[in-house]
């Protein structure tokens, strides 16, 4: 078995772990986006077009496959600490 090789359910926790430290770091574009969408309908489609591109680029910067691994790894090698308390994750993952 390899260093990193992790549970199904392990990966589900790192998954959205990782999901919510995207969206802490994603906060400015969000924030952008969601000023620029507030009180419109139509037009968000093309009003709000670069700010939603932005949001996502950068969420998609912190959501991949590259991250996701390099999360395993490191959570694989501090000995599998838990991660049921997402609200105090465990030190491996301590903002780079």
């Amino acid at each position: 078995m390899r260093a990193d090789a992790v549970l199904k359910k392990e990966e589900e926790a790192i998954i959205t772990l990782m999901k919510e430290r995207a969206l802490g770091r994603c906060r400015e574009a969000q924030r952008a986006y969601y000023e620029c969408v507030r009180g419109r309908t139509l037009s968000v489609a093309w009003a709000c077009r670069e700010d939603a591109r932005a949001m996502s680029a950068c969420l998609n910067a912190h959501t991949n496959a590259a991250t996701l691994a390099r999360m395993k790894t490191q959570w694989a090698e501090a000995g599998k600490p838990s991660i049921e308390d997402r609200s105090r994750p465990p030190r491996c993952f301590d903002e780079d």
